[in-house]
């Protein structure tokens, strides 16, 4: 979100001017704790050691969303978690598979969900699902079909949201009313999503460089939009290194995007204004999404899972997330 100070002229009420100082008091305010929270990141040595939050419960693990009312939920063993802080599970709604989650509301779930085939096992298809769901189990099949194999979910501010389907170049839009358009093909195999602060850039984790054969890839990259439509060519912000397959993303409140490197077993972080790229954690075998913490977890970490071991991790980065939109 952006502020614009205007000149108000020597002719301003008093009303008027008592309005514009809180604007500026307000400024002030979101600057110094921006500031703080770079502080306190940067005294961060990194890369930091995991903390491991559950291990033994899960085959696989991939999607992780916090609600609205800070309840932890993950994906994993073709089923719907809620995570409690001392690590316990508990099933929600079985599905057929155990990709991306996102928040919906202040207690409801979207998940993406390959459906009965996919094409990495069965070829083409048509039969991918985005399921709703809420904390008592109850499934509502928002997208039903018109894509293969959903991966990553981010929702906008207006109450659609974005589908990457990673076993093809397609990024699908769904509106509020479950209708399902193609919003870019312009990436190849797409998976993670994070939308800037102000609306403008989606970034954008490539995993793979084709299917048949199978090769892996490791670029992040910048789709410029206006007005919510992509509105230019994307651009490469990061390459993380052979065998990164980047999974998922993360944005915190500075703007920064974090990335789940599966195939190296790292998160990375990504300054899109200066290309920086900092390795956060490492020696996390097959780590795939990522959410900052919320409720009575940690608000300055981020907790990730891992499509190998089947645990999910704690990683303390000492600045909170990007709000999400619901």
């Amino acid at each position: 979100m952006t502020t614009e100070t205007r000149h108000l002229g020597a002719r301003l009420s008093r009303t008027v001017l008592a309005a514009t100082l809180a604007v500026g008091g307000l400024l002030t305010q979101t600057t110094t704790l921006a500031g703080q929270g770079r502080a306190l990141s940067e005294q961060i040595a990194f890369p930091v050691e995991p903390k491991v939050l559950v291990d033994g419960k899960f085959q696989r693990c991939e999607g992780i969303a916090f609600t609205g009312e800070g309840d932890l939920y993950v994906a994993g063993n073709r089923a719907l978690w809620r995570v409690n802080i001392d690590g316990e599970v508990t099933k929600i709604a079985e599905l057929y598979s155990n990709l991306g989650l996102a928040p919906i509301g202040e207690r409801d779930i979207l998940m993406a969900d390959f459906g009965p085939t996919n094409r990495f096992n069965h070829g083409p298809n048509d039969d991918g699902i985005v399921w709703r769901i809420t904390p008592d189990g109850e499934k509502t099949r928002v997208v039903d079909g018109g894509i293969g194999d959903p991966n990553f979910v981010l929702v906008r501010a207006d109450g659609s949201f974005l589908v990457s389907d990673d076993a093809t170049d397609e990024i699908f839009l769904v509106d509020p009313q479950g209708r399902l358009t193609l919003f870019t093909d312009a990436i190849g195999h797409p998976n993670g999503l994070a939308l800037s602060v102000d609306g403008t850039t989606l970034y954008v984790a490539q995993i793979f460089g084709s299917l048949r054969p199978l090769t892996i890839d490791d670029r992040v990259w910048a789709l410029p939009l206006e007005d919510g439509q992509p509105a230019a060519l994307p651009e490469v912000i990061a390459r993380l290194g052979e065998g990164a397959a980047n999974d998922g993303l993360a944005l915190d409140e500075l703007g920064r995007v974090y990335v789940a490197a599966n195939g190296t077993g790292q998160i990375w972080r990504i300054d899109p204004a200066t290309r920086e790229t900092v390795l956060i954690a490492e020696g996390m075998p097959g780590v795939a999404s990522l959410a900052f913490g919320a409720g009575e977890f940690d608000g300055q970490a981020i907790y990730a899972t891992s499509t190998r071991t089947g645990r999910v991790w704690e990683v303390k980065v000492g600045v909170g997330g990007a709000p999400l939109h619901r």
